[in-house]
């Protein structure tokens, strides 16, 4: 809420009482006409940043900003009528429940925003009447294909017709980059129905579709948890194109991947540990199981499957404390790369790496490359910070109180 100049008895009641009153907070608060206009005048200008930010007002307040919105669905700009039904459809049921004529009408624009941006908000709002699923359905042959994207997604949202899904799969090839990025994001939305297409287009698709379909999986999250085994067997496969792509997508799968990922850690192909590496830092503190054969490993690695490594166990962070003796002994490495990353691994672990900040202080006083010592100074910084938040909520009385019998 963006409060507006405060009276000067409001500041007298500032000073006073500490607090402004709820009723000085609502007087002058900005109306929902006011932040409809703002809405407006973004729009017509192209100002995405306060398009944005007076759409998540309104779509915050909800049923009382319907009435504003639905006024200005037929402004003579493009650009206001697209922001007005965008905001509309966030909005959504029961709220917005009586624009559905307006957005069904909507489906006819003569720009290709707005009629994509009404079969979205009918989508969303999950609409069944004859009406509107006769408007989508036109627009699933629309000329504009990132129109036909948005489309089928409202369709899919209507029937559950799983049509939608491999319609939605084609259009991630469209050589127009807005409709591919909208049938990706529909997809992810559409979830775990659409995993097993979205993994064959992977597997056997054109070379030039499996970055697309892979971040679509990706942003799907554990929701493709079903294709983990099969990316498992494609990350040991030799295309590794086709093994990258797979595991930025169990890099997003969470626990569910970890213990795949481990076992691929004693792979026969290094690509495939690599790899393997990469997503269990992606996954974070959740892959910790792994953090003692990944630190196993660091007197074993060098170049560039070590920086990966090294990497990956900061990533895992307070969770990798069994690596710090490793990442100790990577501060003397001869590749400035690899000791930069084990300064900022040792950082990311923070006060459970607080037997290394002899090390990192030699490291920030003698190492001859600039970047490397700051890592150093940065790293024994946040241990330090660390560890006195920690002594300071042991000390606290109120978090942990004195016993009785120690009390004077």
């Amino acid at each position: 809420m963006r409060i507006g100049r405060l009276s000067w008895l409001a500041l007298l009641s500032v000073a006073v009482c500490g607090a402004v009153p709820n009723v000085t907070l609502a007087a002058e608060a900005e109306s929902v006409g006011e932040i409809v206009s703002r809405l407006v005048s973004a729009s017509r200008i192209y100002d995405k940043r306060q398009m944005r930010s007076a759409s998540d007002r309104l779509v915050e307040i909800g049923a009382e900003a319907v009435p504003g919105l639905m006024s200005v669905v037929d402004d003579v700009d493009d650009n206001v009528r697209w922001q007005a039904i965008a905001a509309l459809g966030r909005i959504g049921r029961p709220a917005a429940s009586v624009s559905v004529p307006l957005m069904t009408a909507a489906c006819a624009d003569r720009d290709a925003d707005v009629r994509g941006a009404a079969a979205v908000a009918l989508g969303q709002m999950r609409v069944k009447e004859v009406a509107a699923v006769r408007a989508v359905r036109l627009l699933r042959r629309d000329e504009q294909p990132m129109v036909r994207a948005d489309a089928w997604w409202a369709w899919w949202q209507a029937t559950g017709d799983r049509k939608a899904i491999t319609e939605l799969v084609d259009l991630l090839s469209a050589k127009d980059w807005l409709a591919s990025s909208h049938a990706s994001h529909h997809l992810s939305t559409v979830g775990t129905p659409a995993v097993k297409v979205l993994v064959e287009k992977m597997i056997a698709g054109p070379s030039r579709d499996r970055r697309q379909v892979a971040e679509t999986l990706r942003r799907m999250g554990p929701r493709a948890v079903t294709a983990i085994p099969k990316l498992l067997r494609v990350l040991d496969g030799k295309d590794r194109h086709v093994a990258a792509a797979a595991a930025r997508v169990l890099g997003a799968q969470g626990a569910a991947a970890v213990i795949g990922l481990r076992d691929r850690l004693d792979a026969p192909r290094a690509d495939t540990r690599r790899l393997a590496v990469v997503a269990l830092g992606e996954i974070g503190p959740p892959a910790s199981s792994a953090a003692g054969k990944m630190a196993g490993r660091l007197e074993f690695v060098d170049g560039r499957e070590l920086l990966q490594l090294v990497t990956a166990l900061g990533r895992i962070g307070s969770k990798a404390t069994v690596a710090v003796p490793g990442l100790v002994v990577v501060l003397k490495h001869s590749h400035r790369d690899s000791r930069g990353a084990a300064c900022e691994a040792l950082g990311r672990i923070g006060s459970a790496a607080h037997g290394a900040t002899e090390a990192l202080s030699a490291v920030a006083e003698g190492d001859p490359v600039d970047f490397v010592r700051r890592a150093a100074q940065r790293a024994n910084a946040e241990i330090i910070r660390q560890r006195a938040g920690q002594v300071a909520e042991k000390l606290n009385p109120e978090t942990n109180p004195v016993p009785d019998d120690l009390r004077e």
